[in-house]
């Protein structure tokens, strides 16, 4: 099977392994400890709603990628319709598409769920990503110089953004 989907339970070890691609990575989030899929399950839990879902490519019977939207300034009811959007995928099937793909089907379910601004919050050192949301109508919206410190040194923080079509 192939296609894009709500997560399930069974997802969650692949789903840590994709994250701990990126974190090994390097240049894909500020993260520098690999996680354990013990320590995602409470994350996996806050994506198991209609609100704030979570969503993976399936190709050959298993996740390979995923994304998800989280609250953006959770509990400022005046903030409801922005979120953060949040996407990996597997080191093995970058570059095929499935980014583009995940994005794209997001971005529909963003105005079904009626958010009208969404965040991205990344580092500069990741270009594929910037490429990706740039590809997507994504500009910069915000930049914290020298805000991480990564092992190969300082970057930025940098905040993305987009109004949907809500």
């Amino acid at each position: 099977m192939r296609g894009i989907r709500l997560a399930k339970e069974s997802d969650l070890k692949n789903l840590t392994e994709i994250y701990n691609q990126a974190i090994l990575q390097g240049t894909c989030n500020a993260f520098t400890e690999v996680f354990e899929v013990e320590d995602r399950r409470a994350w996996f839990a806050s994506h198991q709603n209609e609100h704030y879902p979570l969503y993976v490519y399936e190709k050959d019977d298993q996740a390979v990628g995923f994304a998800y939207f989280t609250a953006y300034r959770p509990g400022r009811l005046a903030m409801r319709g922005t979120a953060e959007i949040s996407y990996y995928v597997h080191q093995d099937y970058r570059g095929i598409g499935i980014g583009s793909q995940l994005m794209e089907f997001a971005l529909a379910q963003a105005e079904e769920l009626e958010f009208d601004t969404l965040i991205a919050i990344l580092l500069s050192v990741n270009e594929g990503s910037i490429a990706l949301l740039q590809k997507f109508g994504f500009a910069e919206w915000g930049r914290l110089l020298g805000a991480v410190q990564l092992p190969i040194g300082r970057c930025d923080h940098l905040y993305y953004g987009r109004k949907t079509g809500v």
